[in-house]
């Protein structure tokens, strides 16, 4: 299952920005992991923003939630603006040919 995900660094005044990159070094890491393993699409750096988008593939939510509440080194630090749940084009076309009728 798909998900757009958008997330903002949130550290001002909980670390210092040495400790912040020091974290973002470790999820760099784990996001070549990610990246690698097809668990990420892609993964943005919104430019001249604390901000960072995803396309997730994860088999469902509840993986999502393990993923972002469990395993990201910045889950201290990531704020969850987004979570969308993305559903295939070309499926929901053959459903508006079909009148969403089975």
């Amino acid at each position: 299952m798909l998900f757009y995900v958008q997330m903002r660094w949130n550290h001002e005044g909980r670390i210092s920005l040495d400790e912040l990159w020091e974290i973002e070094r470790e999820e760099a890491e784990h996001a070549q992991e990610t990246l690698d393993s097809g668990f990420a699409v892609g993964l943005w750096k919104v430019a001249g923003q604390k901000r960072v988008i995803g396309i997730i593939d994860a088999p469902n939510a509840e993986e999502l939630d393990r993923t972002a509440l469990g395993r990201l080194p910045m889950r201290e630090y990531l704020e969850f603006e987004q979570v969308w749940a993305l559903r295939d084009y070309l499926g929901f076309a053959e459903d508006v040919k079909k009148a969403y009728k089975v």
